[in-house]
């Protein structure tokens, strides 16, 4: 029965994850499709957001590498696959593996912890240049998360201020009954704890690999599945 279970919670972080791909892709002006265990950008995604999320363990993994290979030839520059279950064999059909991380979950009802900082939704464009600035500590570039992504039904991005500054954040998704954190910086413990406190009736999911994983299991998370990012340059 354990095992069941968290093969369910890997579904749900696979497909949570999807819809914060997707909430992402629409933010920026571009289609979304739901294809053969797949949800795929049509378009050029965004920066660090792939091509391609799976997120139907049930679907013959040749055949969805088929279906990957077929559109990824249509795509002159890079392309990005999340294999969510870690179950393709993208190299036959020129990718090759970018990194690999760990599904984590976190069940509701654990104690989330002291919070040292003021914690509040992110609703306003002028807050969500901050956060992002805080986020990606001042790198000059194009927006990322921009204001249309803020009014997407799934998603609430959350930041940690002390007095006029914020020092933490994450994206919450909500989809399948779960709840997504991503996109966790500051102290992982306050932002997680923060995180527990503001969805306290949700279990959380995420993915993490290395350090932020190691702070996420000490925070309470347990690893429940892995997936691989692939890439064809």
């Amino acid at each position: 029965m354990e095992n069941m279970i968290i093969s369910e919670i890997h579904r749900l972080a696979a497909l949570d994850n999807g819809e914060l791909c997707a909430s992402m892709w629409r933010a920026h002006g571009l289609g979304v499709e739901f294809k053969d265990g797949f949800v795929a950008c049509l378009g050029t995604p965004p920066r660090f957001y792939p091509n391609i999320v799976t997120i139907d363990a049930t679907i013959d993994p040749l055949d969805q590498a088929q279906s990957i290979s077929e559109r990824a030839a249509h795509v002159s520059g890079p392309f990005f696959v999340k294999d969510s279950f870690q179950a393709l064999a993208l190299e036959s059909v020129g990718f090759e593996p970018l990194f690999d991380a760990s599904w984590i979950y976190r069940p509701a009802g654990l104690a989330p912890g002291v919070t040292r900082l003021k914690w509040r939704r992110v609703t306003e464009a002028a807050v969500l240049r901050h956060w992002e600035s805080a986020w990606s500590t001042g790198a000059d570039q194009l927006p990322l998360f921009v204001p249309r992504f803020l009014a997407g039904p799934a998603v609430t991005m959350l930041a940690g201020w002390a007095d006029d500054k914020i020092e933490a954040g994450c994206v919450i998704t909500i989809a399948g009954g779960v709840a997504g954190i991503s996109n966790v910086f500051g102290e992982a413990p306050e932002t997680i704890g923060a995180a527990a406190t503001m969805f306290c009736d949700f279990d959380l999911v995420g993915y993490e690999s290395g350090d932020a994983l190691a702070a996420a299991l000490d925070a309470g998370f347990q690893v429940v599945g892995d997936l691989m990012v692939w890439q064809r340059c």
